[in-house]
């Protein structure tokens, strides 16, 4: 009757531990560990034919470790999550190159639900909407509804300008490419963040400069970006981007008419004063 080192290491004799003395033993302790005076379930022979399991044994012998049953199920358990981690991954870089898309969509599901219910959607039901999900199956593929979150669409539209929201539930609302759609180059196309920025420091610096916060009228007129291109259309459309700076931080809700730095618009300028 061959020994569990003879099984090990016919076993072992067509891989890369053929001849690895440290790696028989303990892949035998793993086959028969009564033979070790080991209390634990045996390592069937047969479950080496198995190409995942196979796999597994491999990986743990390569750190050193027994192969046991227990070993290889948390070991392929935890391969099979990274697997999926990467493949949704991948799907999420799939998404961004139609973040654009999704943006508008996201923008425009939040407008609609602000002027339908004065707060915005929670992000669940908004990427639960079917506009979201069948643009999800054309763009990106096949992915479990319990998986869209990891796509980081929100996140994603967010940094791209279409939607703003922080941590207050119901603040989801549409953002700055989507109150400028309709006016293309008649307004300053610069990113979010640095609009966000231009718009903080131009309430800050006139506040300093004059004793009192400018008014919406001012701020729309006489703001403009380094090109001289107006950052909002007309008091209208200053009025109505108000929602997503403050929602943004980048102004505060102070509760009055007239515009104030928030606390992401502070620490910005803060920042630059710094540097």
């Amino acid at each position: 009757m061959l020994s569990c080192d003879d099984i090990a290491a016919a076993w072992l004799a067509h891989t890369e531990f053929a001849g690895d003395h440290a790696a028989v033993g303990l892949l035998s302790r793993a086959i028969s560990p009564k033979d070790f005076d080991i209390k634990r379930d045996s390592l069937p022979v047969a479950a080496a034919a198995d190409p995942a399991t196979a796999a597994a044994i491999l990986q743990l012998l390569e750190r050193g470790q027994v192969p046991t049953m227990a070993a290889i199920r948390t070991l392929t358990a935890q391969n099979e999550m990274r697997r999926e981690a990467e493949r949704i991954e991948r799907l999420g870089r799939r998404a961004q190159r139609s973040i654009d898309e999704f943006g508008r969509i996201l923008a425009r599901l939040a407008a609609a639900h602000w002027t339908e219910h004065g707060i915005g959607p929670t992000r669940r039901d908004i990427l639960a909407d079917p506009q979201i999900t069948d643009l999800i199956a054309d763009r990106v593929g096949a992915i479990a509804p319990t998986a869209v979150k990891h796509l980081w669409l929100i996140e994603r539209a967010q940094r791209a300008g279409w939607i703003a929201s922080n941590a207050s539930p119901g603040s989801l609302c549409p953002a700055r490419r989507w109150h400028t759609t309709k006016y293309g180059n008649r307004v300053s196309q610069k990113p979010v963040n640095m609009i966000g920025k231009m718009v903080a420091g131009f309430v800050a610096e006139h506040t300093e400069d004059r004793g009192r916060a400018p008014s919406w009228v001012a701020l729309s007129r006489d703001l403009r970006d380094d090109r001289g291109r107006r950052v909002f259309f007309d008091v209208a459309d200053a009025h109505a981007q108000r929602r997503w700076l403050v929602t943004a931080e980048w102004l505060a809700d102070t509760g009055d008419d007239l515009p104030a730095p928030g606390k992401r618009g502070l620490r910005a300028l803060a920042k630059d004063a710094r540097g």
